[in-house]
């Protein structure tokens, strides 16, 4: 009976702290950590997305691990053909779809616009890895392994925005990846506890690699597009919505109570000439926090539109999603 008790108390805590991250015991700061060790760990983290996301990007490798999850001839054949094709060759012939009518080019340039299979599969294996690394940095306390994965998540914007190019590279896309970098990185020059930013981490990442795989199955696989939005909007909802606001307000007021007021986010600094100034440091805090902001608001913004194609009639989702009109901004985020 006492061991049971430990048990469900451990679990208990377990789950209480995956949904508000309160570690207890003394604060352990992210940052600010060195700058050559953060570049150096983004270089390399970079390099090594590139290469593995341009190998799995281009073969059959994931397609054909996706096909053993699944009854045999689940997936359409236009999955197998674009990767016979190659992603060079579904662009160009994307592109170059005819068109009787008379928005025929705009409908072209749409419908290349869409990632094909292996890129959303790729979506899931990169998102996935970031979440199970973000995860055993939180277990073994080690803020230099958080690192390594959010600056992993740094690497995918950069593989991402040069393997879509300018041709298939949208708006909010383009916006997500450059605030995404901008708020990971500031976070490693901040104090905030890093088991906070672990866990903002594995919800957005492991809800990126959920959307990732469902987008996947919506496009390229016999399944209900009703069905699959309304588990992506619960999925949502908790790891988009509640998980990163509640993990936004913990910071916000860990940080406001430690600097002692809302617009005093640093200490204060007296110059040679006796002038007391902020800190520049102050800055990344700042600059953190209206990052946060703008990603937080494209979560929201996100949730209600995955709300929203979960209530439309499956047909009509169904042929949106096969001629890629609804693209779902940047995987999601």
């Amino acid at each position: 009976a006492w061991c049971a008790k430990m048990a469900w108390q451990y679990y208990a805590q377990g789950a209480l702290s995956f949904l508000v991250p309160l570690p207890p015991g003394e604060a352990m700061p992210m940052g600010p950590r060195p700058v050559q060790e953060v570049v150096l760990s983004v270089a390399v983290m970079t390099g090594l997305c590139c290469l593995v996301g341009r190998y799995l990007t281009r073969s059959d490798l994931m397609l054909r691990c996706a096909a053993r999850l699944h009854p045999v001839d689940s997936f359409r054949d236009e999955a197998w053909d674009e990767v016979r094709l190659g992603l060079e060759g579904c662009v160009a012939a994307a592109t170059a779809i005819p068109d009787e009518e008379s928005d025929g080019k705009s409908k072209g340039r749409q419908s290349a616009k869409r990632r094909f299979a292996t890129e959303l599969l790729f979506i899931t294996v990169h998102n996935g890895t970031v979440s199970v690394l973000a995860l055993l940095a939180w277990l073994l306390g080690s803020p230099s392994l958080a690192l390594h994965a959010f600056a992993l998540e740094v690497a995918y914007e950069v593989f991402d925005s040069f393997s879509l190019g300018l041709l298939r590279l949208e708006p909010e896309t383009l916006i997500h990846h450059i605030v995404s970098p901008i708020c990971i990185l500031c976070s490693t020059q901040t104090e905030v506890d890093f088991r906070v930013l672990c866990h903002l981490c594995i919800c957005i990442d492991l809800s990126g690699a959920i959307l990732g795989y469902s987008k996947f199955l919506l496009r390229y696989a016999h399944v209900s597009t009703t069905k699959v939005y309304q588990n992506l909007t619960l999925v949502y909802a908790l790891l988009r919505v509640v998980g990163p606001l509640v993990d936004t307000v913990i910071i916000v007021w860990t940080e406001v109570r430690t600097r002692g007021g809302l617009f005093v986010l640093g200490g204060h600094l007296i110059t040679e000439d006796g002038i007391h100034t902020h800190l520049v440091a102050t800055d990344w805090t700042q600059l953190y926090f209206w990052a946060m902001a703008v990603l937080n608001s494209f979560n929201i913004y996100f949730f209600y539109v995955i709300r929203a194609r979960a209530r439309l009639p499956p047909h009509v989702v169904a042929s949106l999603e096969r001629q890629g009109a609804i693209s779902g901004g940047s995987r999601g985020s």
